[in-house]
């Protein structure tokens, strides 16, 4: 277990191999307030042992390991699966958990340190091996999962969004409360001292860390697919860990970082991946999957510096 940090209304803690925060706005008795940060880093580290790649006994390392065509899966495990072959009908495929095999062929088969630090790559796999979300079907009410040996999963980004989420569900006795997991920001209410939760955008070409924008956000979500730090070498090429499902590629969009506001992080990160994908303009608030999504504003930062938004982006914009 990750050592954690307490402090009077905040919990720090590693997670998900990331740095996780949880902060609550109001000053509750000690005991109540210790036993919900608690609660709420529980949870996020149950997700991580339920939806890793990289943690072996994991649930979801178990599925990809099984030689069975059905597969028993517990009733949250179904569900987020079966979520994440919805949000996959409702893009078109556009974003698609079942890419394991394809980020393995291009080399992301450890965690993204140990891919840096090896540069080895698997051998890619043949054509007649990719599978796509439509090979796989979930029964949550059974925990029932059915695809082809094969048919491995990595549910990525939104295994932190619905953990993020779940965070906040258990700091719901506080009236304002932010959690971030490394990125995937969930808020309810405001903090003490302001009328919204102030989240700084880190500019994608900064290696300060230079906040490229502001935004003011009450109960909502944040997250960014971003390729600023996982990059890595395969055949003399430039690979990242965003691919185009549809090609089983690295998305090739010129888009250095995408980043949504969404109702809840789970939808947040399925818009801002994407949005990458597809790029500039691909996804907005008023269309079918924004609305779907909960989208409350979408924001490109290209390669080439430019910097796009929608709308709603720009009603959630701090300007100074």
């Amino acid at each position: 277990m990750a050592v954690a940090r307490l402090q009077a209304e905040r919990l720090e803690f590693r997670a998900m191999n990331t740095d996780c925060l949880l902060i609550v706005a109001a000053r509750p008795e000690a005991a109540a307030l210790t036993g919900a940060l608690e609660r709420a880093a529980a949870t996020v580290r149950d997700h991580e042992e339920r939806f890793s790649r990289f943690l072996p006994d994991s649930e979801l390392s178990r599925l990809n390991a099984s030689a069975d065509t059905e597969v028993r899966a517990s009733a949250s495990f179904a569900r987020v699966l079966a979520r994440a072959l919805e949000y996959a009908r409702l893009s078109d495929g556009v974003f698609d958990p079942v890419v394991l095999a394809d980020l393995e062929a291009l080399g992301y088969d450890r965690t993204f340190e140990d891919v840096r630090a090896a540069g080895r790559a698997a051998p890619p796999p043949a054509p007649e091996s990719r599978y796509r979300w439509r090979d796989v079907r979930v029964e949550p009410g059974r925990g029932l999962v059915r695809r082809p040996v094969g048919a491995r999963i990595d549910f990525g980004g939104i295994a932190k969004g619905s953990a993020a989420d779940a965070a906040l569900v258990a700091l719901g006795g506080f009236p304002g409360a932010l959690v971030d997991l490394g990125g995937d920001i969930r808020s309810r209410g405001t903090p003490a001292d302001a009328d919204a939760w102030v989240i700084g955008v880190e500019d994608g070409r900064s290696e300060q860390g230079t906040a490229l924008d502001y935004l003011k956000l009450r109960d909502g979500a944040v997250a960014t697919s971003s390729v600023r730090r996982r990059w890595w070498v395969k055949d003399g090429e430039i690979a990242h860990h965003i691919l185009d499902p549809r090609a089983g590629r690295p998305a090739r969009s010129g888009v250095l970082q995408c980043t949504a506001i969404a109702d809840l992080a789970e939808h947040a990160d399925v818009a801002a991946k994407v949005g990458f994908i597809l790029g500039p303009g691909g996804i907005d608030e008023g269309g079918r999957l924004g609305r779907a999504l909960g989208l409350r504003g979408m924001a490109w930062l290209t390669f080439g510096g430019e910097y796009h938004r929608t709308p709603g982006w720009e009603q959630h914009a701090l300007r100074q």
